[in-house]
C-alpha cells in the first residue's frame, strides 16, 4: 500500500511547525531513498547516450544518474553526506568513475570546481529544492561558471502543472514518512516561464523542452525537462 504524500504550501505548514531542516531531512531518509531511486531516468540516459568527457552532477543525491560509460568521469555534488555515502557504494558497485563532494550548490570550492571544467552537467531534480530565491540564482550561476564554452547541460524540476499541485505555487512542502513521521522536504514550484527565463538571465541556450511522458517514464511527465547549452 503506497503511504499517501502531504503536499502543503510553504507558508500554510509553518503556521504550525517549525521550519524542517533540509540537510538532516535528505540525510534521515536517505536509506528510504536509495532503495526507492535507484534507476537513472529515462532522458538522462538519452543525454548521455555516446557522451565522453568530465559531468558535474549537481544535487547527485545517491549517484542514480551516474550512468556507467567508459568515456565519462562524473563529479557529484550533494549536501547530504547521507546520500553521498550512498553514492560512493552505489557507483563503485556498477564501475562507475566518480568523485564526491559534500558542498551547497550555491557555494562551490573553486579551487577543486574551476572555471569552464566540464563538458557536460546534470542539474536533475535539485534547482526546485534550494530554499531561497538568491541559492537557486547563485547555484545557477556556479553551475554554468564550471561548465565550459558550448557544453550542454540537462536542467529539471517538478512540473507545476501536475494535478498533484493543484492550488499550489511557489514555496512548499512535500512529505516523505518514515518509522511513522513525516520529514517535510522543500520545493519551489516554478512555472515554465519562470524558470526559462532565469536560465537565460544566467547566460544559457535553450536547446529543447520536454514536458510530456517519454517511454512510459514517469518522471518525464512529472517534471519539466529543459536542455540548454553555455
Amino acid at each position: 500500500m503506497t503511504t499517501p504524500i502531504k503536499i502543503i504550501s510553504k507558508s500554510e505548514y509553518l503556521k504550525n511547525n517549525e521550519q524542517p531542516n533540509q540537510e538532516e531531512i535528505w540525510d534521515s531518509i536517505s536509506e528510504l531513498w536509495v532503495n526507492y531511486k535507484k534507476e537513472p531516468f529515462f532522458k538522462v540516459k538519452e543525454f548521455l547516450e555516446g557522451k565522453k568527457g568530465l559531468v558535474i552532477d549537481f544535487g547527485c543525491g545517491c549517484g542514480r544518474n551516474m550512468i556507467k560509460n567508459n568515456s565519462l568521469k562524473y563529479y557529484g555534488v550533494d549536501f547530504s553526506s547521507e546520500q553521498l555515502k550512498a553514492a560512493e557504494k552505489i557507483t563503485k558497485e556498477k564501475g562507475v568513475n566518480a568523485k564526491f563532494s559534500k558542498s551547497e550548490a550555491d557555494k562551490l570550492d573553486k579551487n577543486i570546481f574551476k572555471d569552464e571544467m566540464f563538458d557536460y552537467g546534470l542539474f536533475i531534480a535539485t534547482l526546485h529544492c534550494l530554499e531561497t530565491k538568491k541559492q537557486r540564482e547563485n547555484s545557477l550561476k556556479e553551475f554554468y561558471r564550471v561548465l565550459k564554452k558550448d557544453a550542454e547541460a540537462l536542467i529539471s524540476v517538478w512540473n507545476s502543472k501536475d494535478e498533484r499541485f493543484k492550488g499550489l505555487k511557489g514555496d512548499i512542502y512535500m512529505s516523505w514518512k518514515k518509522d511513522g513521521k513525516e520529514h517535510m522536504r522543500y520545493y519551489y514550484l516554478y512555472s515554465k516561464d519562470e524558470l526559462i527565463d532565469l536560465l537565460k538571465k544566467t547566460g544559457f541556450k535553450i536547446l529543447e523542452i520536454y514536458e510530456k511522458e517519454e517511454n512510459n517514464d514517469r518522471f518525464s511527465k512529472k517534471n519539466l525537462i529543459i536542455k540548454v547549452k553555455k
